[in-house]
């Protein structure tokens, strides 16, 4: 007897889209949307990015929140007045008979979801197909992950009104295929969805911080008379400080609630907060099954995504990457002979294989020096301090009980802040350029962070003991002279003195409190 897996998913269609049927009541969602939600789904406004082209990837690592994004969007804009049948939601890792012969059940499905529920309402508004892990979908020619692109562009094919929503591990993922297929980049957009900012676990413990006379927004910082980027421009900081002294004073009667919940959120990081939904207010309330649960996802993450999208040997090799980057912690750079010396490989695929791909899946950053053409160290940096956590401890006692081991995690999360920070400015001046956060060595000390802005380097330092300040601040002092650089920041811990919160040091060099600045990242 032949066998034919080919209608399994729409056997289970009904399942996998309640909300049909049942509308808004189908949904069990979080308290609170997850922060992507509000620039993807745009609620305030008409239209939506994932209707500003006509594919859209959501790409990011396991656990990201990916899913959850997609069933937010669904569920606002049936509660908006949107007809449910308009979204059909197709989860192609839910069930492993979804991946044989899964472009024929992709063409199978869509054909009765067009005649058996689409057809039930008029069709002059847009509708969506929105297909989770899409990278599972197999083409017929290609006994592997590869080859979904045309399968799904055959979906985009002279039907007016339809928008596809794809997602995957890596934005690669999803280049590659529409690449493969000629596709222009002008009809898809790719969208990294990372773990969740210090401001969005602050506003899941603290809803009351997101009402207007309390919420402090960094849209003013990346665009406007007061913006960084204008004073980047004019060489002059008063409007810059002005601009963070009024941000400040928003919040101001909560700071000491703010400061309180830095070191919870260093432990817990990004993945395991958002889970967690404000539930539980401290990293003491969790157990070594929470860090377990993250370190299995993330190396089930390596194991089966890995492989679709780079040809590397040994993935264990990344897995010990992550690992060496947890007890590091940012502290000092690796140099690559060292790493070559460890891994038993060549400098090239440290460099051009295994960084990148641990990049890809936004689970590791290798930095290297500023202005350094042929660097021979390289600092890593995991985007998750949970991870490093759950890498490096297992649990939250050591975070919580040991200060330096709390500063070495601030590094880290100031580092992810960072690469935020620069990525929303430069999107907002129109550089499409993935941001580039990286260090400096000079005489007096070392600039923890350096990112460009059309160019213009901006240097950060980080003060998050007492005891780093006045070297952090010499560094950065150093920077400015070397590289004409109009402005320059210090990030200084709770212990660090400051006649007040945001202050002017002279030299066009702002110092600011480190749990400001990652609530404004």
């Amino acid at each position: 007897m032949a066998i034919d897996a080919g209608d399994a998913l729409v056997r289970a269609l009904h399942d996998h889209n309640p909300w049909w049927e049942r509308g808004t009541e189908a949904f069990s969602l979080p308290a609170r949307q997850k922060s992507d939600f509000y620039h993807l789904a745009r609620p305030d406004e008409s239209g939506s990015q994932f209707e500003d082209q006509p594919l859209l990837g959501l790409v990011g690592r396991r656990g990201a929140g990916k899913t959850t994004l997609l069933h937010q969007f669904i569920h606002q804009r049936i509660e908006a007045g949107d007809d449910p049948e308009r979204f059909l939601y197709l989860p192609f890792d839910a069930d492993p008979l979804y991946q044989l012969q899964s472009d024929e059940q992709l063409r199978r499905v869509v054909r009765y979801y067009e005649s058996r529920i689409l057809g039930r309402i008029e069709a002059d508004h847009p509708h969506f197909i929105l297909i989770d892990d899409v990278h599972q979908i197999e083409h017929p020619n290609k006994p592997t992950i590869d080859g979904w692109g045309g399968p799904v562009a055959e979906l985009l094919e002279d039907v007016p009104g339809r928008h596809i929503v794809v997602t995957a591990s890596a934005g690669i993922q999803v280049k590659r295929e529409f690449e493969s297929i000629g596709m222009p980049d002008d009809d898809y957009d790719i969208q990294p969805i990372l773990p969740e900012k210090f401001r969005d676990y602050l506003f899941t413990l603290y809803p009351d911080l997101e009402e207007d006379d309390t919420r402090v927004s960094p849209t003013s910082l990346r665009i406007g008379e007061n913006s960084l980027p204008a004073a980047l421009e004019s060489g002059e900081t008063e409007s810059l400080v002005a601009e963070l002294r009024q941000k400040y004073e928003k919040v101001a009667a909560v700071e000491r609630r703010i400061q309180s919940q830095v070191v919870d959120y260093l432990a817990m990081g990004g993945t395991i907060s958002y889970d967690l939904d404000g539930a539980t207010v401290s990293a003491a309330d969790l157990t070594e099954d929470d860090y377990a649960r993250l370190r299995e996802d993330v190396r089930d993450a390596l194991y089966q995504e890995v492989p679709g999208f780079e040809s590397i040997q040994t993935i264990a090799d990344l897995e010990r990457l992550c690992a060496l980057a947890a007890r590091n912690r940012g502290t000092e750079p690796f140099r690559y002979q060292e790493l070559v010396e460890l891994f038993d490989v060549d400098r090239r695929t440290i460099a051009d294989s295994y960084l990148p791909a641990l990049a890809e899946l936004y689970l590791l950053t290798g930095v290297t020096e500023y202005n350094n053409s042929r660097p021979r160290s390289v600092r890593l940096y995991l985007r998750d301090t949970g991870l490093v956590t759950a890498l490096a401890d297992g649990d939250a006692a050591t975070v919580r009980n040991d200060f330096d081991r709390e500063a070495d995690l601030a590094r880290v999360a100031a580092f992810d802040h960072t690469m935020r920070f620069a990525y929303g400015i430069n999107a907002t001046q129109g550089n499409d350029a993935t941001p580039s956060v990286q260090y400096w060595r000079g005489r007096d000390g070392e600039v923890d962070f350096v990112f460009e802005i059309d160019g213009t380097p901006v240097p950060i330092g980080l003060a998050y003991q007492s005891r780093e300040r006045e070297e952090s601040l010499e560094a950065v002092r150093e920077f400015k002279k070397a590289y004409d650089a109009p402005v320059g920041f210090l990030l200084a811990g709770d212990t660090v003195r400051g006649s007040q919160p945001i202050e002017d040091l002279g030299e066009s060099i702002i110092q600011l409190p480190y749990w400001l600045y990652l609530l404004l990242c």
